[in-house]
């Protein structure tokens, strides 16, 4: 699976964009951000800053649950409180398949098969071959993983030596059964 269903990728954003709206009024990190639930458009850059304070403290999780939990089926709130297990940093984008992409963690070269959620990882980068490093919150969405959908590339170009590594890194993971399909 490329990207989430439609249905899926909607039941995202509509848990994703109130927890955003929570962590925000919480911890005051863009003060003239109000109601992401509902603005017509929003600023990547300082959306981003406020994910940052979310995966940067996931206990706000917990409370976000407690007080809004309520509103929530069951199914909801497991799949937000699943989001306590993110994995951020920085990745390498070590290819793309039918079946979603290959991104390999920088800090302990764990390697990890990501959907994207309404737009393949291939659509996102479709100016640019793999390998890309990028900078992302990777968190379970059901029995696959997505990113934040808040992503950072850096503007570096992979040589063959390290891109030769990289696919080992991944077919190793295979044959070993270590590709993350799941957090």
């Amino acid at each position: 699976m490329q990207t989430l269903s439609e249905s899926d990728a909607k039941l995202y954003y509509d848990l994703w964009k109130p927890l955003l709206d929570y962590t925000n009024e919480r911890y005051h990190v863009k003060e003239h951000v109000k109601d992401i639930v509902h603005a017509p458009s929003l600023n990547p850059e300082e959306i981003k800053e406020i994910a940052n304070k979310l995966w940067n403290n996931v206990t706000v999780i917990d409370d976000y649950l407690s007080e809004k939990g309520s509103e929530l089926s069951e199914d909801e709130r497991a799949i937000v409180c699943g989001w306590k297990r993110c994995v951020k940093g920085r990745f390498i984008i070590e290819r793309h398949l039918k079946s979603g992409s290959i991104l390999i963690c920088l800090d302990d070269e764990s390697v990890y098969r990501v959907s994207g959620i309404i737009s393949s990882w291939e659509e996102i980068f479709y100016y640019r071959k793999p390998p890309i490093l990028i900078d992302t919150t990777l968190i379970p969405f059901r029995d696959v993983i997505i990113s934040d959908g808040l992503h950072m590339m850096y503007p570096v170009m992979i040589g063959g030596n390290i891109a030769r590594s990289l696919k080992d890194m991944y077919m190793n993971a295979k044959k070993s059964g270590s590709l993350y399909t799941s957090l």
